[in-house]
């Protein structure tokens, strides 16, 4: 019996590109060797976590090792390289490339931004107990598993209270600590690493035509995250945020109505406007607090430790000048708001009315007259 989430009418299209993700990342090299080894030393448990900041291509990672573990080439190959991965050329690397693989489950939230439910996670206790078709194992990828409900949750605790033989339940995850305690303890943990400096730097410039102070700028905002650098660059972040930034300058000045700016804004995708200001606003604190202090004169080093604090890795003029004029108290109010909209998350019903305010709380605190008041 295939997998209800398998079929291509449940899987959205960016989902199946990052099941269908074929190779390594060039970060992930190790943590693939450390996964393979799992299966080389006979030693898979019956449930793992998967965990790791948003952006390290954590379902790709589980995915192609789900894949690798269905695979009937490394089934029968000799397995004394943890390097291998599926052949993608067998009968289970097809049914699995069709998704109709009959011992591979994906649940994911019916909708996006919605929760797992308890009739999805119910559908995992009958699929454990079909008798497996084709190979050994039989693998099930719950993700983001920090999504499931609190009955959700509590129905899967069972199946990993009494694990069925030869199946790997894989949970991914950004944010674990969301999961339940019992969830968690009943899992292997396995964190994914992130890349370093240079494995990123070498990767963003072989997949993006843009400069290096543009993959700089993306690199920070990412927060060295590399999926998420990645997608910043494919939206020209650099110039979107000098757009974005002469935006926040004319309502400092009073020249934009809140309104028109706010409307402008939520063209963006991914809430990066939000994600910008929550730099600036940062960043504005930063050098308000330091005003006098010589790591922030033009002529301090751009490899001060205090300096790469920044989110800008070089001084922004432009961030300078707007934060000299505002009580350091203010831009804090404005932080507070900023954080208070990162933790809501888009709402469509309530985004432009959010954003709004903001920026209504922005440009009377900013503009000259009122920004000199204590």
């Amino acid at each position: 019996m295939p997998a209800k989430k398998t079929t291509k009418e449940s899987i959205s299209e960016e989902l199946k590109s990052e099941l269908h993700h074929s190779d390594l990342y060039p970060w992930q090299l190790a943590d693939w060797q450390a996964l393979r080894q799992y299966q080389t030393n006979n030693a898979l448990p019956h449930a793992i976590l998967l965990t790791g900041k948003k952006g390290l291509a954590k379902l790709q990672l589980a995915a192609l090792w789900a894949k690798t573990l269905l695979c009937e080439s490394t089934l029968t190959a000799e397995l004394s390289s943890n390097e291998s991965k599926a052949c993608g050329s067998c009968p289970a690397c097809a049914l699995y490339q069709a998704e109709t693989h009959p011992d591979f489950l994906f649940v994911e939230p019916s909708e996006q931004g919605k929760a797992i439910k308890v009739d999805q996670i119910r559908h995992i206790v009958e699929y454990v107990s079909l008798t497996r078709s084709r190979g050994s194992i039989r693998v099930i990828i719950i993700s983001p598993a920090e999504t499931m409900n609190v009955n959700a949750a509590n129905s899967l605790l069972k199946t990993l209270e009494e694990p069925p033989e030869n199946t790997l339940l894989i949970l991914v995850s950004s944010t674990p600590d969301v999961l339940p305690a019992t969830i968690r303890s009943r899992c292997q943990h396995f964190v994914v690493s992130a890349p370093t400096s240079d494995v990123l730097s070498t990767w963003l410039a072989q997949n993006n035509q843009n400069t290096a102070e543009e993959r700089a700028f993306a690199v920070s905002l990412s927060e060295n995250m590399p999926l998420n650098a990645d997608f910043y660059l494919k939206s020209e972040i650099y110039a979107v945020n000098s757009d974005l930034l002469n935006d926040w300058q004319l309502l400092a000045s009073g020249q934009a109505k809140p309104s028109k700016i706010a409307e402008k804004w939520l063209k963006q995708p991914d809430n990066i406007p939000i994600k910008l200001v929550y730099t600036w606003i940062v960043d504005m604190i930063r050098y308000r607090s330091v005003a006098h202090d010589s790591v922030y004169q033009s002529s301090a080093s751009e490899t001060d430790d205090n300096v790469r604090e920044l989110f800008y890795y070089k001084r922004n003029q432009q961030l300078d000048k707007l934060a000299a004029s505002i009580p350091l108290k203010r831009l804090f109010g404005i932080y507070d708001k900023v954080i208070d909209i990162i933790k809501l998350g888009r709402t469509s019903v309530n985004d432009q009315l959010q954003l709004e305010s903001l920026l209504i709380q922005w440009s009377l605190i900013a503009q000259p007259s009122s920004a000199q008041s204590k």
